[in-house]
């Protein structure tokens, strides 16, 4: 961060101290007590949504049996819905307000969900994020999605390869779109740079929410192409 920067965000700190986005006081964007009360979603099926828990060798959040003809990705994880206003505000105070702090906070969220229903994120598993196209980031100033990678990494033990895949297709938004066109829309939307990388690996794809899963499954689709094993596909919020 440039030396501007980092002295403004110290400035802005002492002027208005972090508050709890649940709770009103000054501490962290998210104290522990109202972390602990934020609801959690039991891992589902990313295609029909269907729960699905662990039991025995099948892992949590695994794509059900009679969906996996029609979904690139291994299993899904998404601990919160969008609609909750913590998670909604704390996602938003990262991505438009530029709170960069908050990323660790998401993080911290992801990795505690992760051991409350017991997913084990495999160990030689590389995490990419959901790219943003390069006009985007570059006006927005940085990926919220690759942020929120950087900081759960470290933690899961896992590796991360931001530079992998890249958003090649400026895409009209998502929303208001019917399922056909999101599908439609999002073609050529990606491609890969280092196909050795990708060959035979399990990659998790982390992206900060998922709308409709369109994003996540042609990431996987392209990925898949490549040689990628498995596609694992984790969001903040649905």
């Amino acid at each position: 961060m440039p030396i501007a920067s980092a002295l403004k965000r110290a400035v802005l700190d002492i002027l208005f101290p972090a508050q709890c986005l649940g709770c009103r006081r000054e501490a962290s964007f998210l104290c522990r007590r109202c972390s602990r009360a934020l609801p959690k979603i039991a891992p589902g099926c990313i295609v029909c949504k269907k729960l699905t828990p662990a039991r025995g060798q099948v892992i949590a959040g695994r794509t059900c049996r009679p969906c996996r003809k029609k979904s690139n990705i291994f299993a899904f994880f998404s601990p919160y819905l969008y609609e909750n206003e913590i998670i909604r505000d704390l996602i938003h105070k990262l991505k438009y307000q530029r709170v960069h702090e908050i990323r660790t906070v998401l993080a911290d969220l992801v990795i505690r969900s992760l051991d409350y229903f017991t997913v084990k994120i495999p160990a030689e598993g590389i995490m990419i994020p959901i790219p943003l196209y390069p006009s985007r980031e570059r006006v927005r100033g940085f990926n919220q999605s690759a942020l929120i990678a950087e900081a759960l990494c470290p933690t899961l033990g896992v590796g991360y390869r931001p530079d992998i895949l890249r958003k090649i297709k400026k895409t009209a938004p998502q929303m208001g779109l019917s399922a056909e066109k999101r599908r439609t829309n999002l073609i050529g939307t990606f491609n890969f740079t280092d196909e050795a990388a990708i060959k035979d690996k399990t990659i998790i794809l982390l992206d900060d929410v998922k709308t409709t899963g369109a994003t996540l499954e042609e990431a996987a689709r392209v990925l898949r192409s490549a040689g990628a094993r498995k596609i694992w596909a984790i969001t903040v919020a649905h």
